[in-house]
């Protein structure tokens, strides 16, 4: 056990470098001081080598998020972004929207360490007909976990992890965990570390609900939206035959808004809005990031 700053020197005048360095609470060991190391020492590493290290920061406490309220996705997401360490997460029937989070523990009032687990208990929703147990998918292949889930009609979005300790294409977490009640057309979240050899699913994502504001004219337009997938196939979604009135297309006056609903896509996808036949604004879509917007 040495203070940080000798583990510094240590590692320099052998050639390697401090890597990621986590503080955790520990009322045991001086504050500054390693706990741990990433590669253990004893083993043979290359020159250059970054060596990752958890340091004690003493007996530090801190208040956790509040994160009653929230969905289970925005509770999760502010749990890996501090300190804190996500324990378990229980489900019950309850009046709340379904995800919700009802109550956590240790409440937000409490002091605790800083590299505490904090539970979450989620709201299942009203309890439907049709709802069932999610099976366990974890440790199962990327094949048997598609095997299960998709009779059942539950949509995969696994996260491509990196992470050099686990096995290739298995399921290393699951979102909604076993055990909890789910109904067809629930999402289920896992995360894999890909080899690269074995197909994964599609992810299936949705843009946010947009809205084009028709610009200041003396006369009607149209407004045409189309959609340009992965591949470069263009689809119209806008105007459908339901928007045509006396068989012609909707027209809008100045300062009209034109709404258009989220659209499901695969890895990216481009909305494209004409005004007259011309091409106004555009949206690219990719993964998770934010859409690129081009006037």
């Amino acid at each position: 056990m040495r203070p940080v700053t000798e583990a510094s020197l240590l590692l320099s005048g052998q050639s390697l470098e401090i890597g990621k360095q986590t503080q955790v609470a520990d009322d045991r060991v001086p504050k500054y001081y390693v706990i741990a190391q990433r590669p253990e020492g004893g083993k043979v590493v290359r020159t250059g080598r970054r060596v990752d290290l958890t340091i004690s920061a003493g007996t530090e406490s801190l208040s956790p998020p509040d994160l009653v309220g929230k969905t289970l996705q925005q509770a999760t997401d502010e749990i890996r972004r501090s300190s804190f360490n996500l324990g378990n997460v229980a489900r019950i029937a309850h009046g709340t929207p379904r995800d919700t989070v009802i109550s956590q523990d240790p409440d937000a009032t409490r002091r605790i360490s800083s590299a505490a687990r904090i539970s979450l208990l989620v709201s299942d929703g009203q309890i439907s007909a049709n709802a069932f147990m999610m099976p366990d998918l974890l440790r199962k292949s990327i094949q048997e976990a598609a095997q299960i889930i998709e009779p059942l009609g539950l949509k995969p979005k696994p996260a491509y992890v990196e992470l050099p300790d686990q096995p290739f294409d298995v399921v290393l977490d699951q979102r909604p965990p076993a055990g909890s009640l789910v109904q067809q057309g629930d999402v289920v979240e896992y995360s894999v570390r890909p080899s690269g050899n074995v197909a994964l699913p599609d992810v299936q994502r949705k843009t946010p609900e947009l809205s084009y504001v028709v610009p200041t004219s003396w006369f009607e337009r149209e407004v045409w939206v189309y959609t340009v997938d992965r591949n470069g196939a263009p689809t119209l979604i806008y105007p459908l035959e339901r928007h045509y009135v006396n068989n012609q297309p909707p027209r809008f006056v100045s300062g009209s808004k034109v709404l258009i609903p989220p659209i499901s896509f695969i890895d990216k996808v481009t909305v494209e809005i004409y005004l007259d036949g011309q091409l106004s604004k555009l949206y690219y879509f990719e993964g998770d990031a934010p859409p690129v917007e081009s006037p």
